[in-house]
């Protein structure tokens, strides 16, 4: 039973730091217990709307799974040397079970809290407490970066939102003929570049899709009919560089659907405007 649990403890380790790695450090990627988290926390905060504190909740809910299963597994590594492996003082390791004597020195050793009662003897332990504090200060630094890449691409987004209603709310997103087609070229082609910077943030950090917004003003997903409506209008254009531009902003929205219907599985369309609509609607708001 000694190997059995120190090799399950190795293992639940191995699964949370893994994880950690492709949702945190690996460009392009994110850990398959942290998309599991998300979706399935997607999937039941939006029985009628999609809750606005979804996202920060479901990311605090995978750092909690993180924890959980790093604490569990160096307990797991550290029960066959309780009570043997340790000195106490104060306490009696009679009065309670190894394993929560083992869970409760793990999560001591995880927060760098050294209370002093449980001190390890065992050469082993005491070579591998310290490793536990470093995995448990990494994990917090892990924890805060994560906060601080996805942020900056949610303020990205918001900032897009803003550009196309407010575009929509002037007139300009239907491109007025009183506007020269030099100007409402160059407008097209700063949305499709805002829209490219989007696309990459999405591929970067694939968690940004479960952020909603409570203000439709902010949403970008509720904004992104004003593309499509801004798209089609440059498009028809007889302008060359306004029906440049147009085509311009289809690729990027073509792109964006794209990345939108491989990374999420529950986005489907036949076309991109399908797509596009499909993830307003999965947002709470309606492109029809």
């Amino acid at each position: 039973m000694t190997a059995v649990s120190i090799i399950a403890g190795i293992v639940l380790i191995a699964v949370a730091l893994n994880d950690v790695f492709h949702t945190l450090l690996r460009p392009a990627s994110t850990g398959r217990l942290t998309t599991l988290v998300f979706r399935a926390m997607w999937f039941l905060s939006r029985r009628r709307r999609p809750l606005t504190i979804g996202g920060p909740l479901t990311i605090l809910a995978t750092i909690a799974v993180w924890i959980v299963l790093i604490a569990l597994g160096w307990a797991l590594i550290y029960l066959p040397h309780v009570p043997d492996g340790f000195a106490y003082s104060g306490i009696d390791p009679d009065d309670y079970s190894p394993f929560f004597e083992a869970l409760t020195y793990s999560l001591v050793a995880l927060t760098t809290l050294g209370l002093g009662d449980a001190v390890p003897t065992d050469p082993v332990i005491r070579l591998l407490s310290p490793l536990e504090a470093l995995t448990g200060f990494a994990l917090l630094s892990a924890a805060v970066s994560w906060f601080l890449q996805l942020y900056p691409a949610l303020a990205r987004r918001r900032a897009l939102a803003i550009e196309l209603t407010s575009l929509h709310s002037s007139g300009l997103s239907a491109l007025s003929p009183t506007v020269s087609p030099a100007y409402a070229a160059s407008v097209v082609a700063s949305v499709a570049r805002a829209f490219a910077e989007v696309t990459a943030d999405l591929v970067q950090n694939t968690e940004i899709f479960y952020f909603t917004e409570k203000d439709e003003r902010l949403s970008a997903s509720r904004a992104t009919g004003y593309a499509m409506e801004l798209r089609d209008t440059a498009t028809q254009s007889d302008d060359p560089d306004l029906h440049a531009a147009g085509v311009f902003l289809a690729h990027v929205l073509d792109e964006l659907a794209r990345v939108l219907t491989v990374q999420y599985p529950h986005v489907r369309g036949e076309s991109t405007d399908d797509v596009l609509r499909a993830v307003a609607g999965s947002h709470g708001h309606d492109l029809s």
